[in-house]
């Protein structure tokens, strides 16, 4: 029996993004923030605790060490980028 190689797009990565990000596994040193820095078109967010990052369109919504949506984050995901 032959196995193919699935071509589908990976949990948490969106299809439309020039770039696959990068995603990792959360630690206690979750801290995010703003880069300033836009990816096709939308704010990039990144956590400096474990390197993952985030774009408002994303199905999933980054949480802080302490569990709480930090206030930047939210306000994103509440205008989906584009506010």
């Amino acid at each position: 029996m032959r196995l193919r190689r699935s071509t589908a797009t990976p949990p948490g990565y969106r299809g439309g993004v020039p770039r696959p990000l990068t995603i990792a596994g959360c630690r206690s040193l979750c801290s995010w923030h703003d880069t300033g820095d836009r990816l096709d078109g939308e704010r990039l967010f990144a956590c400096a605790g474990c390197g993952s990052e985030w774009v408002p369109s994303e199905a999933w919504t980054p949480i802080d060490y302490e569990g709480d949506v930090p206030g930047p984050v939210a306000a994103a995901r509440r205008t989906r980028g584009t506010g």
